[in-house]
């Protein structure tokens, strides 16, 4: 009479705590699948703006004015303007998707990433060929700030994604 009994109680007091218990679980999947979601998010960002990066690296390498310009035909610009354009859209698409999930400082951080690209593209797409200089002042001050914004960016994404210990 008295083992049905305790086997009832703990019976119940488990199902109590089942159901107690069940939307804390659910908290903290969706924070889990939330703080994924965003790592991806940031790391498609990162990808994109560094292959952006470095295609116009490569185009300036080709009229580099301090060493022998890099030999390249036509058709490998070509190429190589057609690997940022899809580079860049990539970016994009990762900036639109952080501003889904937010916070507000990566999505900050996240458009300052986006507006050194801009800048950085400026160096190439937005001079005329004549006018394009690897050692420009613009240069200069464009691709270290585009790599500080990646740092920065990477550096926050990181707190953001990785879970508290």
């Amino acid at each position: 009479m008295l083992i049905p009994f305790i086997t009832g109680l703990f019976a119940l007091a488990g199902v109590s705590l089942g159901v107690f218990l069940e939307p804390v679980k659910a908290k903290v999947a969706a924070r889990t699948r939330l703080r994924e979601d965003r790592a991806l998010r940031c790391a498609e960002l990162v990808e994109a703006a560094a292959e952006a990066r470095e295609a116009v690296k490569w185009l300036l390498r080709t009229i580099r004015e301090d060493k022998t310009p890099m030999p390249a035909t036509a058709e490998m610009i070509t190429e190589t303007e057609q690997r940022y354009w899809s580079a860049r859209n990539d970016l994009k698409k990762a900036l639109l998707l952080i501003r889904l999930t937010g916070p507000d400082e990566l999505i900050a951080s996240a458009e300052a990433v986006s507006d050194a690209d801009r800048a950085v593209r400026g160096l190439w797409f937005g001079l005329p060929p004549a006018e394009r200089r690897s050692h420009s002042p613009e240069a200069y001050q464009a691709l270290p700030a585009s790599s500080q914004a990646l740092k920065e960016f990477t550096a926050l994404a990181r707190r953001l994604t990785t879970s508290a210990r």
